[in-house]
Formats: C-alpha cells, sequence, structure tokens
C-alpha cells in the first residue's frame, strides 16, 4: 500500500514528558512519555489506523525518546517539527477512582514553543484532528487553526479542548478560541470536567449540544464513569461505562477519542465523502470508545490499548 492510499489521520497536538508522582511515595516520580497528541496518535496506531503525528518535538533526549516511541508504534513522523528548545515536562499527581489527575505544567521556553504557519499532513490524509492546548494557544495553536481550516476541503475534521486552566486565558478568551476550532470540525469531543472550567454554571450537555449551531456533524461529551453522550441532529445518544477497577484515569479521555476516530475510519466514515450519521452507528462507534477508554483506566500511566486488548 502506498503511502497516499493509506486513508492516514494526521494528529495535532502536544508530546511531552509526564513526571508521575507514586501513589505511595509522592518524593519518587516516574518519567513517562505523554500529552494529548502524542497519546491520541500512538492510541491511533495501537488500533492499527494509519497515522500521523504534527507537533514539535525538542532535539534533546527526552524529545529523541518520544520520536522513537512514534516510530516503534509506525506513526508518521514526516511532520515533525524539531526544536533545539528543551521538551516540555508537567509533573501528575494521579487520580483515584473518578477522581481526575492534577496537572502542573512547565512549558515556557520550551519545543512547544515552535511551530510552523501550518501544519503540512503527509499524502492520503483524510482526517485531520487537533487536541488540546498545543493545538489551542500560542504558536501551536495558530498553526492547528490554519490547517483544520484548510484541510475542510481535502480531509473531515475533529477537536478536543482537552482544557488545561493553568495556561489558558480568561473564559471569555479561551471559549471563543475553542468556539473557532469547534466551527471547523466535524467531530468534537469534550468531557464534562473541560465544560466545568470554561462553564461552571451551566450544564455541560446543553452546552455540547448547543455546539452543534457552530457546525460540526456530532458533539460527543464524555462523563468518566457516567459513560458519554453523543449530541447529533436534535438527538442524544446516552451510553454507559463499563465497571472497571480504576487504577488510573491518565489518558483515558485520549483512548476514548482514538477509538471514536479508529471507529469511524475502520467504517469509513471519515473523509470529505462520508454519509449522513446515522443513531444506530453512533451508538456502536460510542460503546468502542467507553469500552476503550475504561481499558485504559485498569493500566497505570497512559497506556492506550491495542486492537486486540478491545477484542469482543
Amino acid at each position: 500500500m502506498n503511502a497516499a492510499s493509506q486513508r492516514r489521520i494526521a494528529v495535532m497536538g502536544e508530546a511531552l514528558i509526564d513526571f508521575v508522582a507514586d501513589r505511595a511515595d509522592a518524593r519518587i516520580y516516574r518519567a513517562l512519555a505523554g500529552g494529548s497528541g502524542f497519546n491520541t496518535a500512538l492510541g491511533l496506531a495501537r488500533l492499527d489506523v494509519p497515522t500521523a503525528f504534527c507537533g514539535a518535538l525538542s532535539s534533546d533526549a527526552q524529545g529523541a525518546r518520544l520520536l522513537r516511541d512514534l516510530a516503534s508504534e509506525a506513526v508518521d513522523t514526516s511532520c515533525v517539527l524539531t526544536s533545539a528548545k528543551p521538551s516540555p515536562i508537567v509533573l501528575v499527581q494521579p487520580g483515584g477512582g473518578d477522581a481526575a489527575p492534577q496537572y502542573s505544567l512547565h512549558l515556557a521556553g520550551t519545543a512547544l514553543d515552535d511551530a510552523p504557519d501550518a501544519w503540512s499532513v503527509p499524502p492520503g490524509t483524510i482526517h485531520v484532528h487537533a487536541t488540546s492546548f498545543a493545538s489551542t494557544i500560542g504558536a501551536g495553536g495558530r498553526a492547528a487553526m490554519a490547517t483544520l481550516a484548510t484541510a475542510r476541503s481535502f480531509a473531515s475534521t475533529s477537536f478536543d479542548p482537552n482544557i488545561r486552566s493553568a495556561i489558558l486565558a480568561d473564559r471569555a478568551t479561551a471559549m471563543a478560541l475553542i468556539a473557532e476550532r469547534v466551527a471547523c470540525s466535524d467531530i468534537v469531543k469534550v468531557s464534562a470536567e473541560d465544560l466545568g472550567l470554561l462553564a461552571p454554571t451551566d450544564d455541560p450537555g446543553q452546552v455540547a449540544a448547543s455546539w452543534l449551531e457552530l457546525g460540526p456533524r456530532l458533539v460527543v461529551l464524555t462523563l468518566g464513569g457516567d459513560g458519554a453522550s453523543a449530541f447529533f441532529d436534535t438527538r442524544r445518544i446516552d451510553v454507559a461505562a463499563p465497571s472497571v477497577k480504576v487504577r488510573d484515569t491518565i489518558g483515558a479521555g485520549d483512548s476514548f477519542m482514538a477509538a471514536l476516530l479508529a471507529s469511524l475510519w475502520n467504517e469509513r466514515q471519515l473523509g470529505t465523502d462520508a454519509q449522513p450519521f446515522q443513531a444506530q452507528e453512533i451508538a456502536r462507534w460510542m460503546a468502542y470508545a467507553v469500552g476503550a477508554a475504561a481499558h485504559s483506566c485498569t493500566r497505570e500511566g497512559a497506556d492506550l490499548p491495542r486492537r486486540a486488548d478491545l477484542a469482543e
């Protein structure tokens, strides 16, 4: 299969190093590869979807590690920008049960400061996904927005805000940036936690449903242990989460997003020739994505499942 025929998904977002605190001794940290863009690209590749990562990686040892990890999963790195600045790092305090992890981000002066005017996606790209703060603010945000706008002529598009409130601007500015990206996306995934930060006094379901008015075909709201809801046309579909023993919720949202896109890719519902979505197929995609997120919660760190892990 040549590059131009691979029906590839290009993922824009951050790759960084998560220093995850040990649950028993918070003085001990494990250095793990992470970042929403990195996780989603790896998650798609592990589900056997041809995937490219579009982001800035440092030329330092940690950046080389991130590049090796992507290459080891056969992720296309031809559009990676190499930066002389150091790798970004995040200190992570794992959550417990449904409690969200806590993040301390150290991003200033790192590779994330570098990005082109727009990312040049590889041949054969039929879908472009943008995720998290690296696709919302700064140089990466501007590049992602330009790429989403251009990509709509040849690909379908999606966006996951994956909010980190410590580095976003005030709520009004953040909402405007996010709305701009939502309007350029066919599919949007957002968590109830995200909307709690963006619009703390509003019902998350109502906010998610209102985003349909900006242009997406499908808006998905994830609800942690309560599953997820999909909004399309004037309809809502609710899917329950399977019961699992939660070890770690890090990467669960990225696992959900990767599995959702993989489902659409498998059924040829990505790209400019995608057919109108039907309720039955959306429910099927959602169930697969919720299952993938639940599976990742049974593992330590952002360890996203492979296709065989999710086989019935």
